[in-house]
């Protein structure tokens, strides 16, 4: 009765009028979902959130039914959902997420039309079936090991001609906006309401879960704005969604730009009419953000993990804390396998899957541990999606045909997640499944997937793969196409192709970088170098270009140059392989702390960069015994296999491989590259090169 009456209280404080004069319009119903209490006071404050957005609702006077549930979680009588709307969910995400065993009932109601906003935590979501429902749903998710999570204060200074972007006005909010979301396929009925570039120091921490990975790196060094608000319109036509990554901080509802955006947002997704200048709402006073904030004292603790000390020789904590890289190849897979097999904890299952993988890293025909049958019954129980994927990861190591036939599936399904399908394209490369040859011509025109398709060509050689690229190479995009060019200089069979498209102009002679014809010239000899000229001829005048170039760059012109064009030209010249203010490659040498202020340091290292090469920044070829050929520079290297750092990728290549390996005293950096720039470009780059912190883009 209690929990009733508190409805009740709720219902009657904020509800528009319920009953209506025969004909009037029927107010919008607008639920609300507020999860269980997490992290300290004045942080993810759900209950608080809500009751404060349907208050300013209810204020606005727009004929609404605005209904906040008493209960923390899924309501209890799904009943209170039936004809809302729109649903607003603010709450844990993940594994914790109040929707992930309500996945179909929730679907059904999205699929009638029903809208829905999700904020801040909400947005997150596990791989799988969560994340593909909530692309249906809004769109977008924020995605483990792709979104992350940093505390910054984006610039948001324009806004798309948009409902939801009513009233907005430039502004700037500390708070911990998630960025790089999951979106759909090309963004198809996706609208970005609040973007901006984030800055070098949002991606400061290690690569984690949440902190940083590869292709976010990649994306802020591209200079791609990031969306933190969009909006969805469902194909149906019917159903609409908004997601919103900040709202971390309680207090941020105080800004009345990001206070405006949600409560558009709630109208928009719920198919009211937005006001011509947006919600008024006024602003929350101090006093009026301490209401309703949830009582912390007793909120859950996260579990301690439990330790595992049995067998003695495997350390399970030092796992669970990744301090173990890889598993020792003394511990035997007989009794990892077995441990797995014994274990219902889903950290432990998740370390030591992940331990095995890491060890077992590019190796393929590794023989199946005897127990691996009943390993594989239990892990499959487990419901936990990131222990499924690992688990099929490892069945493919030990040859378990059911397992690369899912990744076959999985890379074929257009609906799953790219991150998951390139992941499970990925291992299919280092198993060599004889099946690519007959899925990768169709992954060619998929524009998730495109570029790991063309790089699979080099490692899984197919006679029809040359004409495949080059007939496809005029309409790819700059990545797809060094990505083709890489590929085509990997084997004698593709560069025998890839030299007459040259000749026919099909792939025109200034897109091939020093190195890929270094490749080229290895594989064919005089038959390239006759067509493209002796590379090494780029290493003449040295001296002269030195002389051109110290009068050009005068302390005056430099003066006048425009570092923020510079950085913008360092990104797409150099960025792949020099890092410089924590973001770019790893193949050369990090710029940051190196005599860039020397002007002569900074012509002698672009002009002759291949007088002084360091040891770890040499050029290292490996001829594989199939006839790829791999070009870069040495990352790591064991008693099994080496980790090549090669343009865009990592590359592991199994010893027992390699037909050869050469040492080039050539640098993978192009001699001719200031030749190619104009002198206002070359001016604008050395003045961005000699700056001490770094600076934005050019808007």
């Amino acid at each position: 009765m209690r929990h009733l009456s508190r409805l009740l209280s709720i219902l009657l404080t904020l509800s528009g009028i319920s009953l209506h004069a025969d004909g009037a319009e029927a107010p919008a119903k607008i639920v609300f979902i507020s999860g269980k209490p997490s992290h300290g006071p004045g942080a993810h404050e759900h209950r608080a959130g809500n009751l404060l957005l349907a208050k300013r609702l209810k204020e606005a006077d727009l004929n609404l039914e605005l209904i906040v549930l008493p209960e923390d979680g899924y309501p209890k009588d799904p009943a209170v959902l039936k004809d809302a709307a729109t649903i607003v969910v603010f709450c844990t995400g993940h594994q914790k997420h109040l929707l992930n065993p309500k996945l179909e009932e929730f679907d059904a109601l999205m699929k009638k039309g029903t809208g829905v906003v999700m904020i801040h935590w909400a947005t997150e979501a596990e791989i799988g079936m969560p994340g593909k429902k909530f692309l249906e749903w809004m769109g977008g998710f924020c995605d483990l090991n792709w979104s992350v999570n940093p505390h910054w204060k984006p610039a948001f200074n324009s806004f798309p001609d948009h409902p939801i972007s009513r009233g907005l006005t430039p502004f700037g909010l500390d708070d911990e906006w998630y960025y790089h979301m999951r979106f759909v396929p090309e963004m198809k009925g996706v609208t970005p309401i609040l973007s901006a570039l984030p800055g070098p120091e949002t991606l400061k921490r290690p690569d984690g879960e949440r902190s940083g990975n590869p292709d976010v790196r990649k994306a802020v060094a591209n200079g791609e704005k990031q969306h933190v608000a969009w909006a969805y319109d469902r194909p149906d036509g019917k159903g609409r969604g908004f997601g919103f990554t900040g709202a971390h901080n309680h207090k941020s509802w105080q800004d009345d730009n990001f206070r405006r955006i949600v409560l558009n947002a709630i109208l928009w997704t719920a198919h009211v009419e937005v006001p011509e200048n947006g919600v008024a709402s006024k602003t929350p006073t101090t006093e009026e953000i301490k209401q309703n904030l949830d009582d912390k004292s007793n909120r859950e603790k996260p579990k301690p993990k439990a330790i595992i000390t049995k067998p003695e020789s495997i350390n399970f904590a030092q796992l669970r804390e990744k301090k173990i890289r890889r598993v020792d190849s003394k511990i035997s897979l007989e009794l990892l396998t077995k441990t797995l097999a014994s274990t219902d904890n889903v950290d432990t299952q998740l370390a030591l899957l992940k331990g095995i993988l890491t060890g077992l890293e590019g190796r393929r025909n590794v023989g199946t541990p005897k127990n691996w049958g009943l390993t594989k019954e239990h892990l499959s129980k487990s419901g936990n999606a990131e222990v499924a994927t690992q688990l099929q990861r490892l069945g493919q190591i030990f040859g378990d045909r059911e397992a690369t036939q899912r990744a076959i599936a999985l890379v074929r399904d257009t609906q799953a997640p790219t991150d998951s399908r390139r992941d499970a394209l990925k291992s299919l490369i280092t198993q060599k499944a004889p099946e690519l040859k007959a899925i990768l011509p169709a992954l060619l025109d998929d524009s998730g997937i495109q570029i790991d398709a063309i790089r699979a060509y080099s490692a899984i050689e197919d006679p029809k793969a040359a004409n495949l690229l080059i007939s496809r190479f005029s309409k790819m995009n700059p990545g797809a196409r060094i990505a083709t060019i890489e590929t085509l200089a990997t084997r004698e069979t593709y560069a025998t192709s890839f030299l007459a498209a040259l000749k026919s102009n099909k792939i025109p002679k200034a897109e091939i970088p020093a190195y890929v014809a270094r490749n080229l010239t290895n594989l064919l000899g005089n038959k390239f170098t006759d067509f493209y000229g002796d590379i090494k001829a780029l290493s003449e005048d040295k001296a002269k270009l030195i002389t051109k170039y110290q009068k050009l760059l005068t302390p005056e012109r430099l003066s006048k140059a425009d570092p923020h064009r510079g950085r913008l030209i360092f990104q797409t010249s150099c960025s792949v392989c020099h890092k410089l203010y924590e973001t770019g490659g790893v193949i050369g040498p990090d710029l940051t702390g190196s005599n860039r202020a020397d002007l002569n340091y900074i012509l002698l290292n672009m002009i002759d960069p291949s007088a002084d090469i360091p040891d770890a920044y040499k050029l290292v070829t490996i001829t594989s015994k199939s006839g790829e050929i791999l070009t870069g520079t040495l990352s790591a290297e064991d008693d099994q296999k080496v980790t090549l750092n090669l343009v865009g990728q990592n590359q592991i290549v199994l010893k027992s491989d390699i037909a050869s390996r050469d040492v080039s005293p050539y640098s993978m950096m192009p001699e001719g590259l200031l030749p190619t720039l104009q002198d206002e470009q070359v001016l604008d780059l050395v003045k961005y090169l000699q700056t001490t912190k770094e600076v934005e883009l050019p808007k």
